[in-house]
């Protein structure tokens, strides 16, 4: 028997010849060992399978131990790229697939037709046919459906995450369509949503709105309010939410997200945005506790990092030092405390263009026999796999976020509403130290620190957006419209009017007294 390791260099004579077939070479390496190769080859109509391997082996640089047994005139692979089967590594070989079929010959006795796929595979099934994390994570959620359409056992707070998560991906109707209803079933009398039994609450509340967007459904209205209502009287006058008297970062949070899906205006309270209390909650280290003065927390400063970008506050200080400390707890092997922080993380992470090929590596690894995902390293739950659903597909929370209406009609006194403006240049020179002019609204009442009132250049058609946030601090009737000029601008350019009015609740209150 000859054994011998080949960088195969003949493979260029049979590319000499006339006739050609397409052969989709794959090589498929075993986690944590090289990098799976996928490569299309044309060969001669008369080479076999192992001319179209070694052709693609020596474009990759790949190593081929292999053994030749001339009783039966075939190679044997013994390992590639320092990859070996054998007895004492869990009886495991390289295999040799076809069309995703074993083939019952070996490489240098089959010859491939034209559109074939074939492959070296150092695994029990090829990578066709191979469910990765994701999905067999989708099925986890699709097979602990209960009969009443919960998944799994977080009840209505599980459901709103396995709904995102679902609808990232086409199929499974029934599914969703029992998960929603389940959701609409618990809705309370007051258009909120909470633990079945509890009460609503606020973040019960904007983790189904978010879902129900999600699934294209809108929430019913109880006796004229609707969940959003519910949501916002439950702002403190501290600017976050809670309900409790006092706002706290996980329900303000999410709270946000809910806000940004829904398109909906900033709303404050007290003068204090949603913004505004994150800001004061926020640790001298740049990490959130649960409330203001709260120890930091991985997951708490994840959720708010996600809060903060979803209402447009990437470059903001607080953004910043947030995602500094969130870094700063990573472990060297790229993970986080535990699957649910360490999805929360990669999502965060991803919004701020960060690397995260170690923490989305990390985050498989922690993927439980079963295919789901949880907190305590043993029993999955719904919540924990949907969002490394998220985490993992590359996907944002809020996974969909509605287009928002030309005309904003009405808007509540106190609230902060964004503007975006959107400019294009069609002329064949760049524009630059482009100026944002807001006509019809007090300077004073648009948010400098936050707002884009000036454009450093646009290039000759290039689109860009900028967007203006604006605090209505009193009740009025408003047209605004923006003015641009700047250099390349030979005179200044008009927008289209938005016509709107800034109004305030119509309270009736009395007073009463029993002797």
């Amino acid at each position: 028997m000859k054994k011998t390791i080949i960088a195969i260099l003949i493979l260029s004579l049979l590319a000499q010849s006339a006739a050609a077939k397409d052969i989709t070479v794959i090589f498929n390496f075993p986690d944590g060992t090289s990098t799976d190769v996928e490569e299309l080859a044309s060969l001669p109509y008369d080479a076999n399978s192992f001319n179209a391997f070694a052709t693609v082996a020596n474009n990759n640089s790949l190593n081929l131990d292999m053994a030749y047994y001339p009783d039966f005139d075939s190679w044997f692979i013994n390992g590639i790229n320092e990859v070996y089967g054998n007895e004492e590594n869990e009886y495991q070989w390289w295999h040799f697939w076809v069309n995703n079929q074993e083939s019952m010959i070996g490489i240098s006795a089959h010859i491939p037709e034209d559109g074939d796929i074939i492959e070296l595979g150092f695994a029990d099934e090829p990578l066709g046919l191979q469910t990765t994390a994701i999905e067999n994570a989708v099925n986890w959620l699709v097979e602990n459906q209960q009969g009443d359409g919960e998944i799994g056992e977080h009840k209505v707070w599980g459901n709103a995450f396995a709904l995102m998560a679902l609808n990232l991906f086409e199929g499974n109707g029934t599914v969703k369509d029992l998960a929603s209803d389940y959701l609409l079933e618990n809705q309370g009398e007051d258009a909120g949503f909470g633990w079945p039994g509890w009460g609503s609450d606020a973040l019960h509340t904007a983790a189904v709105i978010m879902a129900m967007i999600a699934n294209q459904i809108e929430i019913p209205e109880v006796g004229g309010e609707s969940a959003m209502d519910f949501m916002l009287s439950r702002q403190e006058s501290d600017g976050g939410f809670s309900g409790w008297g006092q706002g706290d970062v996980d329900t303000t949070s999410w709270a946000m997200m809910a806000l940004a899906a829904s398109n909906h205006a900033m709303p404050s309270n007290n003068g204090n945005s949603p913004v505004d209390y994150l800001s004061s909650a926020q640790n001298a280290d740049g990490g959130f506790g649960y409330q203001a003065g709260g120890d930091s927390s991985e997951d708490y400063t994840a959720e708010a990092l996600l809060a903060l970008s979803a209402m447009n506050q990437e470059n903001s200080n607080e953004a910043e030092n947030a995602l500094v400390w969130l870094k700063e707890q990573q472990e060297s092997d790229g993970c986080f405390s535990n699957a649910y922080t360490t999805a929360l993380a990669t999502i965060a992470m991803a919004e701020f263009e960060e690397d995260t090929t170690d923490t989305t590596q990390c985050l498989e690894e922690l993927q439980l026999l079963d295919n789901g995902f949880g907190r305590d390293g043993k029993t999955s739950n719904a919540v924990d796999t949907a969002l490394a659903v998220i985490a993992l597909s590359g996907n944002k929370i809020p996974t969909i976020v509605l287009e928002g209406e030309e005309n904003p009609g009405i808007v509540a006194v106190g609230s902060i509403v964004k503007f975006t403006v959107e400019i294009t240049n069609y002329g064949e020179v760049s524009a630059k130290n482009v100026s944002i002019g807001f006509q019809g609204i007090p300077f004073l009442w648009i948010q400098q620190e936050t707002s884009d009132i000036s454009i450093a250049e646009i290039s000759p058609g290039q689109t860009v957006q900028a967007e203006i946030y604006v605090e209505m601090q009193e009740t009025s009737n408003r047209d605004v419209f923006v003015t641009l000029s700047g250099e390349g601008i030979a005179e200044s350019l008009n927008s289209n009017m938005l016509s709107f009015e800034v109004a305030e609740a119509d309270l009736t209150v009395s007073l009463s007294m029993q002797g």
